[in-house]
């Protein structure tokens, strides 16, 4: 029976890589470009969405770029309520340029998915490029002051998701 079940052992490794999607094919690629953009993070990311399992690289792009609206949103959202406490005024000077930028890159976020739907995937990319700095200005504006970011872990999380959205939508073309 050894010999018979032996063989099987071997092609188990090979039906796992058959296995892999769109979702894992994708994610893989973006790994191998940017390693600072895990093949994991990037799953756990989209996974956010159960259409990712099912999605190609276009649906992928979308539901990226989807999420990232979401993300942006809610960082809005926090920072108004941040701004509604009645923070000092060099505080409420940075969270205003933070909401701005995010407001921008909920703008830039949509024009991306409009881009990738009408399959218009450079402007989708230069959408998603402006989309992807919010984070940095954001924390730059707390940063030059000589403070911290009340949503320096938002700003992360965006950011990385964004980038995916980005290196999603940059294999397209």
């Amino acid at each position: 029976m050894l010999p018979s079940t032996f063989p099987l052992f071997l092609l188990l490794p090979l039906l796992s890589i058959a296995a892999a999607g769109p979702l894992e094919d994708t994610c893989q690629a973006i790994a191998a470009s940017r390693p600072d953009l895990t093949s994991n993070l990037c799953i756990t990311a989209l996974s956010a969405d159960p259409a990712c399992h099912s999605a190609d690289r276009h649906g992928l792009a979308i539901i990226a770029t989807r999420i990232s609206i979401a993300n942006a949103t809610n960082i809005s959202i926090i920072i108004h309520r941040l701004m509604d406490a009645g923070p000092d005024p060099m505080t409420a000077d940075c969270l205003s340029v933070c909401r701005d930028v995010y407001s921008d890159a909920v703008d830039h976020l949509r024009d991306a998915a409009d881009g990738i739907n009408s399959g218009k995937y450079d402007d989708a990319v230069t959408f998603l490029s402006a989309a992807v700095d919010a984070a940095e200005n954001c924390e730059d504006a707390f940063g030059d002051e000589g403070m911290s970011s009340p949503v320096a872990d938002e700003d992360r999380r965006f950011e990385r998701m964004a980038e995916i959205a980005l290196a999603i939508a940059a294999n397209l073309k």
